[in-house]
């Protein structure tokens, strides 16, 4: 049975390859469109300006405190679970923090009240 994400602090994990960016984005609508507050991506490989390698520190050191402040971590899809992916969600559950795949979260909507 699908779960039903309502009212949560989510960080996203996934792949941040290019072809992935149109399922964060529909990640990301659907689940703030079910009530919840999303942390996601920056960049994706290929978008950023300058040198990525040099940034790169800083950008896992802000994803992990997205990590840490999220109720719950959303991985995008099974298949865009690499290294450092794996990483963050060890981390999570080393926090407690539960981890899903989106297959597993339920898309209804809710609505304003």
């Amino acid at each position: 049975m699908p779960l039903k994400i309502h009212n949560k602090v989510i960080c996203l994990c996934g792949s941040t390859k290019p072809e992935w960016r149109v399922k964060y984005r529909e990640v990301l609508e659907t689940l703030t469109l079910m009530g919840n507050a999303v942390f996601t991506v920056v960049w994706f490989r290929g978008d950023f300006y300058g040198d990525f390698e040099q940034r790169r520190p800083l950008m896992e050191q802000v994803h992990y405190l997205k990590i840490r402040s999220s109720e719950a971590v959303v991985v995008i899809d099974r298949k865009a679970v690499g290294e450092h992916t794996a990483e963050e969600i060890a981390y999570a559950e080393t926090l407690g923090i539960p981890v899903y795949f989106y297959d597993q979260v339920s898309e209804e909507k809710v609505t304003a009240t």
